[in-house]
């Protein structure tokens, strides 16, 4: 199976995670996982060897660190952006990419969570 697990950045709000996993979905957040303060970089390491896909408001920043890594040919488990959305709104399209996508199709790839309407 390439069921997809999700590592949500500190920006967005760990009830989100907690919400998807009520569902069965293999979510957590940065504040669970004690990650709180740790740079972009580290975030995107920590998901990487989780094999997490690493999901975050904070495009400016993850955009770059995603051409660093192409550039480079550092690997890494995914990095999907959002604009600021509502928590209902997030967790219906964190649920599409979840249902729709497949976690190899989204390694090493920088894609916005809106794709996934």
């Amino acid at each position: 199976m390439d069921k997809i697990k999700l590592y949500l950045d500190e920006d967005i709000s760990p009830v989100i995670a907690r919400i998807l996993r009520s569902r069965r979905y293999d979510v957590i957040s940065a504040h669970e996982a004690g990650m709180l303060g740790k740079s972009d970089e580290e975030q995107i390491e920590f998901a990487h060897r989780e094999n997490r896909i690493i999901v975050s408001f904070n495009s400016r920043h993850y955009a770059p660190l995603a051409r660093k890594y192409f550039f480079s040919g550092k690997d890494h488990a995914g990095i999907v952006v959002s604009k600021v959305i509502d928590i209902s709104e997030m967790i219906r399209l964190l649920i599409n990419l979840l249902e729709n996508a497949k976690a190899k199709n989204l390694k090493n790839y920088f894609k916005w969570l809106q794709e996934f309407q």
